[in-house]
């Protein structure tokens, strides 16, 4: 087996005993799976350990809708994690980058948006949408009632 070969196995090896992928059958992982282990991309494209190309259909669906190799991206993500890489939003605290940014993104919006919401994955995406909800009509239900209505 060559070195490269040998390589390769011991990673999907690793991987199958380590790593827990999400929306995948463990079973399926574990046997029957090929699996794929991706080294790189540019564009539209993702480069497969063994040097194979395909086109990635995943990322405009799930994050990564503009691009892989995106070098003014890299530059200003470093340009600003040397500033503050990250800091929460808790208690009102925020940062010029978020607040900045909240701004452009409302100055695009249509008529009648107000606020920006970040989220890091469409579950927390979808969470916040039912606590708002939620919220939405706690507000409704436990408002105080005028004496005119």
């Amino acid at each position: 087996m060559s070195q490269d070969k040998q390589s390769l196995e011991q990673l999907f090896t690793e991987d199958r005993a380590h790593f827990m992928h999400p929306s995948t059958h463990a079973h399926d992982h574990a046997r029957a799976l090929p699996g794929k282990i991706v080294t790189g991309a540019k564009g539209i494209r993702i480069e497969d350990y063994q040097g194979k190309s395909y086109i990635d259909a995943f990322a405009g669906l799930y994050c990564v809708n503009i691009g892989y190799g995106r070098t003014e991206v890299a530059e200003a993500i470093y340009e600003q994690a040397k500033k503050l890489a990250y800091y929460h939003t808790y208690v009102g605290h925020s940062t010029d980058a978020i607040i900045e940014l909240s701004s452009r993104i409302i100055d695009w919006s249509p008529e009648g948006m107000k606020k920006v919401y970040y989220g890091m994955s469409g579950s927390d995406a979808n969470e916040t949408k039912i606590k708002i909800v939620w919220y939405y009509n706690n507000v409704l239900v436990f408002r105080p009632r005028n004496n005119f209505t």
